[in-house]
């Protein structure tokens, strides 16, 4: 991007997004950091933006900081990063108002309302520490909804109440759902989702030593991206496409991919090679039809005198 472009873009940013700049700086001393600032508030001058004074703090990792409704600290050595007591507080007070604008609506329609709240709020906290805050942040959304229902109904015992409001659904017994009939006639449960059942996926790093433009790592970068695609509603709709469009065979052996024979993506033009990680240049294998179709493409490589380049 050349200079005048970038100040341009810096410019459309700037009058958009006033708050754009959000960054974290590391370093082994405090001087450091003194310094880092100054020479960033600098570069920022020239294109139009600066720091916040507000916003712009150096801290020790001991102490912790907060960042995008995260805190990042380290606990007895060890790095941890856990939802931001603000982030929690606003999704709770978030919480808090919907039930109380709709003290007289019907359980479904408060279910409705409250579960995409939930679900995206978890979901965006899923790769970090978060399952004791997704357990307490379910015993606060229980004990208002418990309140809600209580005041509902001023003279009703406790156990009506709870046989009205809660359900049992295996081995849980308060379950905050009712039955309804569907526009087919047919009667189901809605039932309002809880944060703590939302799963914990950590985020795998990549290899220090992996490269996506040396053959050797295709095998590891394809593995990553399979993994990838199963953890978002895209990407599984992605690898259904897949296995419609091979009628459920593996290409290589003709044989049946199923659950039990397990699968894996690979590129049919390999991504060192220019290839893309769209629909039509993606293949599912057997695991062990992958790791062959992989040891041929090395042997081929290792045979043309092609390997003296990427081992120097």
């Amino acid at each position: 991007m050349s200079g005048d472009v970038h100040v341009r873009f810096c410019e459309h940013l700037r009058g958009r997004f006033p708050w754009v700049t959000r960054l974290v700086v590391t370093g082994a001393t405090k001087e450091t950091l003194e310094q880092a600032t100054l020479i960033i508030a600098d570069f920022l001058k020239v294109r139009g933006l600066s720091l916040s004074e507000e916003k712009t703090k150096i801290v020790h990792i001991n102490e912790g900081f907060d960042f995008l409704g995260w805190n990042i600290r380290k606990y007895g050595g060890k790095l941890l990063i856990k939802p931001a007591k603000k982030n929690v507080q606003a999704f709770l007070r978030k919480i808090r108002q919907i039930i109380k604008e709709n003290r007289t609506a019907k359980q479904e329609n408060v279910i409705r309302l409250l579960n995409p709240v939930i679900r995206g709020w978890a979901n965006y906290h899923q790769n970090q520490v978060a399952k004791e805050t997704f357990s307490k942040v379910d015993h606060f959304i229980w004990k208002k909804l418990w309140q809600w229902a209580c005041r509902r109904h001023p003279n009703k015992s406790f156990r009506w109440i709870k046989d009205r409001y809660f359900q049992r659904e295996g081995l849980r017994n308060w379950v905050f759902g009712t039955m309804v009939r569907t526009e087919k006639g047919e009667v189901k449960m809605v039932r309002l989702v809880n944060a703590s059942d939302t799963p914990i996926r950590r985020h795998i790093k990549i290899k220090a030593e992996s490269h996506p433009f040396n053959p050797i790592w295709e095998e590891y970068f394809e593995r990553r991206l399979g993994l990838h695609m199963k953890e978002n509603l895209r990407g599984k709709n992605k690898l259904l496409s897949l296995w419609y469009m091979q009628e459920g065979l593996c290409p290589n052996c003709n044989e049946k991919i199923t659950k039990e024979t397990g699968w894996n993506i690979h590129h049919i033009q390999r991504k060192t090679d220019g290839g893309k990680d769209n629909l039509f240049n993606l293949m599912l294998l057997h695991p062990n039809c992958h790791r062959q179709l992989h040891n041929h493409d090395k042997k081929v490589t290792v045979g043309s005198g092609k390997t003296g380049s990427l081992e120097a």
